[in-house]
This record gives structure tokens, C-alpha cells and sequence, in this order.
């Protein structure tokens, strides 16, 4: 993989990504979820769009702006405190929302353990730089069989799928030496296993 396909594959499965991967893999799964009303996911959609992408973007420019960031890279794990931490704010109001919805429980569980995955990734980022992008699809692979677990459906094809994106990206943050192997694999771990206790749990 050379260095400008390894950009282009971490742009395209950045880890602001995954929480709308995630909702749409449920309204697709097959499960009883996948029947809910039209209107009822694009509701769904746009507060977990709008809260794990949206307002994160548009805090961007501020930062960098006021040189909290260089650039949208933020190379430096003190350049990722204040995003991650304003990042936060906005996937915990998308649970208190999604919680007052009558939507099946799975929905605002997968957002709270969105919101833990970032919180952890938070405290971790003051002493450590672990990889937030294979946080990121760690914690969808994570998801992916939970939900299997947890609704008996077959999430073959989708499993796999996330499992190539997870070797992909690992193979991108290496190659443009963003991370170091341990951080790219504790990320993969730490979100992986945070997602799979969350669903199963609660």
C-alpha cells in the first residue's frame, strides 16, 4: 500500500464514520429493527449524523483557526484533547435524545458505547496516542458481533467486511507512520472489546 492510498483509505473510513456505519448496518441486518418506519430511521439518522459527524466538523475550522489544531491530521496527542473532549458532548446528548424515542433499546446503547469508546479514548490521549481510527472500527467489529449475539441473526457478510476495512486501515496508519504497531492494535482492542460489553450488557 503506498502512502496515498493509505490517506485516502483512513479519509474514507474515519473513525466520525463508524456510528453512522453502525445505524445503518442495524437498519440492514435483517433484525426486527431493520422494520422500523421510514420516517423513524431518517429521524435516527440525522441526530446520530448530526451529532457524531456534523457538529464535530463544524468545530473544526474554530480550532484550527484558534491554533488549538495545525490541520484536520492533529499529529500530536495534545492537539486530539480538546476535539475529543467537545466530540464527547455531542454523542452523549445523541443518547439523552435517542433514549426519548420509542426506538428498540439497541439503538441508544450502541450511542452509549460510542460515547464510552471517546471518553476512553479521551482519558487514554493525555498520556498516550493510541490510534482512534482502529478505535473506531474496532469498536464496529465489536458492534457487528454483539448484535449478532444479542439479536440471533447472521452477520457473516458484514463481519467480514468490516474485518478487511479493520486490516486496511491498520495497514494505512503504518504505512503513513501515524501510529506505531501498539497503538494501532490496542486501539483495534480497546474499542473492540468496550462495543462488545456494552451491547451485551445493557
Amino acid at each position: 500500500m503506498n502512502s496515498k492510498i493509505a490517506k485516502t483509505v483512513s479519509v474514507l473510513f474515519h473513525p466520525m464514520l463508524m456510528p453512522l456505519l453502525g445505524v445503518i448496518f442495524i437498519f440492514y441486518s435483517g433484525s426486527y429493527i431493520s422494520f422500523l418506519p421510514d420516517n423513524v430511521k431518517r429521524i435516527i439518522i440525522l441526530v446520530i449524523g448530526a451529532n457524531t459527524l456534523g457538529l464535530p466538523l463544524l468545530m473544526m475550522p474554530l480550532f484550527i483557526q484558534f491554533g488549538v489544531v495545525k490541520s484536520l491530521v492533529m499529529e500530536s496527542k495534545r492537539e486530539r484533547l480538546l476535539p475529543l473532549a467537545f466530540t464527547l458532548i455531542p454523542y452523549i446528548l445523541s443518547v439523552y435524545f435517542l433514549a426519548k424515542l420509542p426506538i428498540p433499546v439497541v439503538i441508544p446503547v450502541f450511542m452509549l458505547g460510542a460515547s464510552l469508546v471517546i471518553a476512553s479514548c479521551l482519558i487514554i490521549t493525555y498520556w498516550w496516542k493510541i490510534s482512534i481510527h482502529m478505535v473506531g472500527i474496532g469498536g464496529l467489529v465489536g458492534f457487528i458481533i454483539a448484535i449478532s449475539i444479542r439479536l440471533y441473526i447472521d452477520v457473516l457478510p458484514y463481519l467480514l467486511g468490516s474485518i478487511i476495512i479493520a486490516s486496511l486501515l491498520a495497514s494505512s496508519r503504518l504505512q503513513t507512520k501515524a501510529h506505531n504497531p501498539k497503538q494501532v492494535y490496542f486501539g483495534f482492542a480497546l474499542g473492540f472489546s468496550l462495543m462488545l460489553l456494552v451491547i451485551l450488557i445493557f
